[in-house]
Formats: C-alpha cells, structure tokens, sequence
C-alpha cells in the first residue's frame, strides 16, 4: 500500500489536504476515464429503472412491516448519522493510544472525506428538493430549488451517505482482512435498507446516497495514493 508509507497526523499538512484535496474532488469527473464514465453510466441507468419502481416498493416494503424487523431498524439506522463519528473517534483514539498509525491515519482519512461528502450530498439536497416518501406516495414530487422544509430533502440519503463514506475507508484501508470489506458494506447495506423501511427514502435515495458516498470516497483514495507516488518519486530523486 503506498499509502502505508505517507499516515496522516493531526497537524498543518492534514488540516491544510482539506483545502487542497476538496477542490480536487469536485473537479475529479474532468479527469474520469472510459471506463469510469462507464461506471457512472451504469450507476445512472440503474438507478433510473428502480425509480420507476420507487412507489411499488415502497408499498411493498410498508405493507410487510413487522415487530421483528421493526427492532432491527432501531439496532441498524444509527450507523448511518450517530453511531459514524464515534466510530470515527473511537478509531483515532485506539491508533494514538496503542500507537497503531494505520488505525490513526484511516480515521483520518474518514473523517476528511466524511466531511467532503457531507458537503456534496447536503448541496444535492438543496438543488433536488425531493419530497420524503412519508409524505406523498409520488416519487417525482419535486419543489424548486432551496425551497420547503426537511420533508423536501429525500435525494440522496445522507445516512446512506455517511455509512457508505465509513465503509468504503475501512475497506480500502483493511483490505488485506478479507472478511472487513464483506462487514463494512454488509452494514452499509442493511443501514441503507432500513431507510426506505422506516419509509425515510425512496429505494432510489438511498442507492445514489450509497454511490455518492464510496465512489467520491475512492476519488479523494485516487488522489492520496497520487500524493504518496509523489512523495515517494521525490524522496527517492534525492
């Protein structure tokens, strides 16, 4: 991993990436190759088709709640908004405090692009004011721009997002343990699921929230490895 070797720490250099890698970020579709376009083709015609299906599931999902999956929810939807800073946190205390510096630098990574996604999925929300499906059974019910309340902010999911953001990190980071990638987007997932259960998003919300979360993840992965290339080209010139 040539990241391994350029661990991130809480100081100038971290504090001053965020500044220089957001930019970085957004411009990063400017740079995308056949075969990304290719996957964001994909990603945008999937997702069209399922949103012809949004009411449907919806209904479908409503009409077969029950109390066992009702706790479930309960035990899952919190990975996506309360429980992802605290993992964060908790992560970053562990690396400092047992002097694992993988551990430290990857929630150093999470909480940077965290904060980049967030950002990302908190403008979409107020460009597509798109009505939360417990209030309407349409789902093209769309406002004007920055106009309605939080029951016009459907598209995307930001727990979708978040949760997403987190996995997507620890998997890259651990993806020597086979069996991480398989947990992290296993909870990913079923977070993302009990979103349209609690009826909070259309199936579409949550699927763009998911795809924004880990695809702009991996860009700002794309352009730490570049920085760590860089590095490591000028230190050995020298």
């Amino acid at each position: 991993d040539s990241i391994s070797t350029n661990y991130y720490r809480v100081n100038k250099t971290y504090i001053g990436s965020y500044f220089t890698d957001f930019p970085k970020v957004v411009a990063a579709p400017a740079r995308y190759s056949s075969k990304d376009w290719t996957t964001v083709a994909i990603v945008v015609a999937g997702t069209g088709a399922v949103m012809t299906l949004d009411r449907s599931i919806k209904q479908w999902v409503q009409a077969n709640r029950n109390n066992f999956f009702d706790q479930t929810s309960r035990i899952i939807e919190p990975f996506g908004n309360e429980y992802s800073p605290y993992i964060v946190g908790a992560m970053y205390l562990t690396g400092v405090l047992t002097k694992d510096r993988r551990m430290e630098h990857v929630s150093l990574v999470t909480a940077k692009s965290l904060v980049f996604t967030t950002l990302l999925t908190a403008g979409s929300k107020q460009l597509v004011r798109r009505r939360r499906p417990a209030y309407t059974d349409d789902p093209f019910e769309i406002n004007s721009m920055f106009q309605g309340g939080r029951e016009w902010t459907s598209f995307p999911s930001g727990h979708a997002n978040t949760v997403f953001t987190v996995a997507t990190v620890i998997a890259l980071q651990y993806n020597d343990k086979k069996w991480v990638p398989y947990v992290a987007y296993g909870i990913a997932g079923l977070t993302g699921v009990s979103r349209i259960y609690d009826n909070r998003h259309w199936a579409t919300d949550v699927i763009l929230g998911a795809a924004m979360g880990h695809f702009i993840t991996k860009t700002l992965y794309r352009i730490e490895e570049a920085k760590a290339r860089k590095k490591e080209l000028i230190t050995l010139s020298f």
